[in-house]
């Protein structure tokens, strides 16, 4: 009875995990899906082409596919980005975010004041 009775504990934690972790990826879905519609599209790639630009440029080992995807979110939420672009600019944000600390947003932030000194607030029209 008690192996029967962790085992449901075990399940219905696991079940818990997975509504959790569908939850969030659907918040990240609507969070680009609004990055996209807000730019009209600028960047000209799809939103399965930037998760994959995110998953590819993490296993070259830059950054967690976590970080890839949050930077190229807030790049293509700045409307300032191409699809020539936005793998470099993506990778110059990821460096910043492991050589000083910083988080996605003000790595973004950073790179997109260093390219353009008198951006104001670029990324204040962004969902959160």
């Amino acid at each position: 009875m008690k192996i029967l009775k962790w085992l449901a504990i075990v399940v219905v934690g696991l079940a818990v995990i997975i509504v959790v972790v569908a939850m969030q990826g659907a918040g990240d879905q609507r969070r680009m899906q609004s990055a996209l519609q807000l730019t009209g599209g600028y960047v000209g790639m799809t939103e399965g082409q930037l998760y994959e630009l995110g998953t590819s440029i993490s296993k070259n080992g830059v950054g967690t596919i976590g970080e890839a995807r949050e930077v190229i979110f807030w790049l293509v939420c700045s409307g300032r980005f191409s699809s020539a672009t936005i793998e470099p600019s993506a990778k110059a944000a990821l460096g910043l975010v492991s050589a000083q600390g910083l988080s996605e947003k003000e790595a973004v932030t950073t790179l997109i004041k260093m390219v353009d000194p008198s951006a104001r607030a670029p990324l204040d029209g962004c969902p959160k």
